[in-house]
């Protein structure tokens, strides 16, 4: 029986970038049983309405603004910019998902991918593909969502 995973996708970068592949892929993950975080570092109520307006199915938001500004870390700006101390944002992807028991996030930023505990593959729009960046494993993202998905499976099931 294969596992349920419990998959993390960055929201800008990733999803953002390639939706209509991300909206298939994700699909189908949570048709298999498996679990999806979008995490992000914009507010939630922005990353929604953009999966919702593309359609794109998820089982949670973790939203890094929303996280700290609950916890009085942020400092807003008249501009509409903000800042959170760069350690603790840059730590947070990777607390979060081994806080949470995530398998596998994808992330196209290797800033977070050093904080990580968590297998991280490292995404590259540009190649259309992601790198674990421990196993130096590469998954080809020019295959079918569903191929994608299986190769995925497969790794987690090859490293038991």
């Amino acid at each position: 029986m294969t596992k349920h995973l419990k998959i993390g996708i960055d929201y800008h970068g990733v999803i953002n970038k390639e939706p209509l592949f991300f909206k298939e892929l994700i699909a189908l993950a949570l048709k298999s049983g498996h679990q999806i975080t979008v995490l992000s570092g914009g507010s939630e109520k922005d990353v929604k309405k953009y999966l919702d307006e593309h359609n794109i199915t998820y089982s949670q938001i973790f939203s890094l603004l929303d996280y700290f500004t609950k916890r009085n870390l942020v400092t807003f700006y008249e501009d509409g910019s903000f800042y959170v101390e760069n350690e603790i944002w840059n730590k947070a992807k990777a607390n979060y998902c081994s806080q949470n028991g995530v398998d596998l996030h994808i992330d196209d930023s290797m800033l977070y991918g050093s904080y990580f505990q968590t297998p991280f593959c490292l995404y590259s729009p540009t190649n259309d593909c992601c790198t674990f960046i421990k196993k130096n494993v590469t998954l080809n993202f020019k295959k079918e969502p569903s191929e994608v998905l299986s190769d995925i499976v497969a790794y987690f099931e090859d490293s038991v």
